[in-house]
């Protein structure tokens, strides 16, 4: 589809040259790589029926511009002014030569959108562009900091377009789904955001959102306004240099991947080293922590056999779920561990559902604290402009910007008195910059 459309709008601009001449250009600057060669030669074949009235005027035959190949494999040049495309997505297991060719733009897992993207820059001009449709996870996550930073340095962003339906637009993508466009070797600038609300395959409302401007550190999270609204919050959180770490805490992922240990699950307490198991169903949406396990396969306990201490949590934290989408109320969905409940028992196992946010040194900022403002709306909305995917991370939950703890003297007596939900979240709204 991308190189009919690409061979429709050259021919138009050359309406008026020689049929020859036209067949020529289009060919020697139209190329397509297919991994699938019935799809490659399905496309020629599309394209050879599109520009045959060219051909038979020329006295010529029409060059190929579908190349079937491995994009990966494939030797690149700078030679193109636009690169395009819809790569694939999902992980993908690269051999140890692909590795290292790529290894620029990669952390840990490699996901083929995130390598496709290495590829283009590849086989892109100085100054030309590149224009693709990719998940929006790559804005946060940690396995993308590398590719963040090859873009900042190479290829910084000039627009990006969040596309805001995925049901009936993408089916079965779970990811939320943005065009961003790149410009080769020009100094990073801040890059123009749009939203399209698309009404059917061929219609889509574009509204303007603001922009977005790389931070300091590149392989950070960027932050991009998905509402009008958000521009103005972005401006006043860019600002913002505290983080967890300067509060004294980090973030992890609960130790416990239970379908490991189906033989250690217990239904009821009692016996020695039997302890709850804490489920993401333990944090409820409205903040507080109830202990249960309703849901199938969930049981309420946990017996540790030897060599299994890593598991045991000791101490209070703040628990994050660790999945939510952005269909959801809120993206952060967090609650107290309270110190009571793990002496009494001896401490918890928190299952890999949970992130748990935990005190490194001696901690700054009460953990009520953090799981008010983790709930607060002002928050949430800073999430969702950094956030692409369904997954909350840890990396991303220590990238957020926070208040500077000088300015919590409020928060934290409110917090302290259990004040209702608005004045704290009012409270979190002034932190940030808000009128209230």
């Amino acid at each position: 589809m991308f190189l009919m459309d690409a061979a429709l709008r050259m021919r138009e601009t050359m309406r008026n040259s020689a049929p020859a001449f036209a067949l020529a250009q289009i060919g020697s600057r139209l190329l397509g790589f297919e991994l699938d060669p019935y799809a490659a030669a399905l496309t020629q074949t599309a394209l050879e029926i599109l520009l045959s009235d060219l051909a038979e005027a020329a006295g010529r035959s029409i060059p190929k511009m579908v190349r079937a190949c491995d994009t990966l494999e494939e030797p690149p040049e700078e030679i193109f002014d636009l690169v395009i495309g819809n790569p694939p997505y999902g992980r993908v297991a690269l051999t140890a030569e692909q590795r290292n060719r790529y290894g620029r733009s990669l952390y840990g897992h490699a996901n083929l959108y995130g390598v496709f993207t290495d590829v283009a820059l590849r086989w892109t001009k100085p100054k030309g562009l590149v224009a693709y449709l990719t998940p929006a996870s790559f804005l946060a996550g940690q396995y993308y900091a590398a590719l963040r930073g090859l873009l900042a340095r190479e290829a910084p962003p000039v627009a990006i377009d969040f596309v805001h339906a995925r049901r009936g637009v993408f089916e079965d993508v779970l990811q939320e789904t943005m065009l961003a466009v790149y410009r080769k070797g020009e100094s990073a600038s801040r890059a123009q955001i749009h939203y399209l609300h698309v009404s059917n395959e061929r219609e889509a409302d574009i509204i303007r959102n603001g922009t977005v401007g790389l931070p300091a550190e590149p392989k950070a999270p960027w932050l991009a306004p998905r509402d009008p609204q958000h521009s103005a919050l972005i401006s006043r959180v860019e600002g913002m240099n505290s983080r967890l770490a300067d509060w004294g805490y980090s973030v992890s992922t609960g130790p416990l991947v239970w379908n490991r240990f189906k033989s250690q699950l217990r239904d009821k307490a009692g016996g020695k080293n039997v302890h709850p198991l804490i489920w993401a169903e333990s944090v409820a949406a409205d903040g507080r922590f109830v202990f249960r396990a309703q849901k199938r396969n969930h049981t309420p306990y946990f017996k540790l056999e030897r060599g299994d201490a890593w598991l045991l949590v000791e101490e209070p934290c703040v628990l994050v779920q660790r999945t939510t989408a952005k269909e959801q109320a809120r993206r952060l969905i967090a609650a107290e561990l309270p110190h009571e409940f793990v002496q009494e028992h001896g401490g918890v196992i928190v299952e890999n559902h949970l992130n748990m946010v935990r005190a490194t040194v001696e901690a700054k900022v009460p953990p009520s604290v953090i799981a008010a403002l983790f709930n607060s709306r002002v928050v949430d909305e800073v999430f969702r402009c950094m956030n692409g995917s369904v997954a909350v991370s840890a990396f991303e939950l220590e990238a957020l910007p926070l208040p500077d703890i000088a300015q919590l003297k409020t928060l934290k007596r409110l917090v302290a008195q259990s004040a209702d939900r608005a004045l704290i979240d009012e409270e979190c709204s002034r932190l940030y910059g808000e009128a209230v």
